[in-house]
């Protein structure tokens, strides 16, 4: 009982995130709220049982990318600047054009079938040797190019940063 109650905090956390970053009108609090929705993912995968994939999006996406961002926000707008005002006619359309998007989605997953697995994990599937090696093996792509996310987020910062104090 517990447990699920803990799940569905860290899913609660993961929409609230969601929304601040989707609603938020000054960029800080959706980058505050891009934070939220990545601490309860990382909260999520902790309860799937993956403390590596767990701790690897605490440190890449919260330390990494979303510490990036806010710095090339600081560095390259004024907290002063107001932001732009909504339209109500972009606003109503991008409400429905989430909820076709979301009604396609549940009709999909609801006439999919998942296959059960065919037996139990073996005890060390979510080792972290064992997931070293299969990053390096296996999944060597998905690992260089999460490497070059990063560079490309540090790239950006610097040049958004430099760009700004060119002008000013």
């Amino acid at each position: 009982m517990i447990e699920q109650a803990v799940l569905y905090l860290f899913v609660g956390l993961v929409l609230l995130g969601g929304l601040m970053a989707a609603f938020a009108r000054q960029v800080l609090y959706a980058i505050i709220g891009l934070g939220v929705a990545l601490l309860g993912l990382s909260g999520v995968f902790l309860f799937l049982g993956s403390p590596f994939v767990a701790a690897m999006q605490l440190l890449i996406y919260i330390g990494g990318i979303t510490v990036a961002i806010v710095f090339a926000m600081m560095l390259s707008i004024s907290m002063a600047v107001q932001p732009p005002q909504s339209h109500r006619g972009k606003s109503a359309l991008a409400v429905v054009a989430g909820a076709l998007f979301f009604a396609a989605v549940f009709v999909a997953m609801r006439g999919a079938e998942f296959p059960s697995p065919a037996g139990a994990l073996p005890a060390d599937a979510w080792a972290i040797s064992r997931i070293g090696h299969l990053l390096l093996n296996a999944y060597n792509v998905v690992f260089e190019t999460l490497s070059v996310v990063l560079l490309l987020a540090i790239v950006g910062a610097i040049l958004i940063a430099r760009r700004e104090r060119k002008t000013a």
